[in-house]
């Protein structure tokens, strides 16, 4: 059988998209009243629209327009189209979806700036105070190397 293609027979051809809008995906919702929670792809209703549950944020399992979700890298395994919510939350649980995500970067990104959004006046000066003792420690050291 013959790889590549015909100008470039030794190429091998690889898929560029690695993330499918598919059942078991998980996606984040990144727009609306349930921005930053994580759902679960249940059904593909249509080019446009997707049947979506959330077991560990309280999101009823609902319709969603595929433009209002990010696909994250996270794939709950062996669920099928059209899924009963006991099973995604079953499979969901097992696949520790949630530490998964909390985990990797996006998941830290988003825990920092919740924690950022909820600092009152006072947290907000003490973030200040330790960026401005961090920045003259750094030119300190600069001014250490350059003489």
């Amino acid at each position: 059988r013959h790889e590549g293609n015909f100008r470039f027979p030794r190429l091998r051809l690889t898929m560029t998209f690695t993330r499918f809008v598919e059942a078991g995906r998980v996606a984040l919702v990144s727009y609306g009243e349930h921005l930053n929670k994580l759902v679960v792809i249940v059904d593909i209703l249509d080019q446009n629209r997707i049947l979506v549950d959330s077991p560990s944020h309280g999101l009823k399992r609902k319709v969603i327009n595929v433009k209002r979700i990010a696909l994250t890298s996270i794939k709950v395994d062996d669920i099928a189209r059209g899924a009963p919510v006991a099973e995604v939350k079953s499979k969901y649980t097992a696949a520790k979806v949630d530490e998964t995500f909390a985990a990797s970067g996006w998941g830290k990104k988003l825990a920092k700036r919740e924690k950022r959004a909820a600092l009152d006046d006072f947290g907000r000066f003490k973030v200040m105070v330790a960026r401005m003792k961090k920045s003259k420690a750094i030119n300190a050291e600069l001014a250490k190397l350059k003489a």
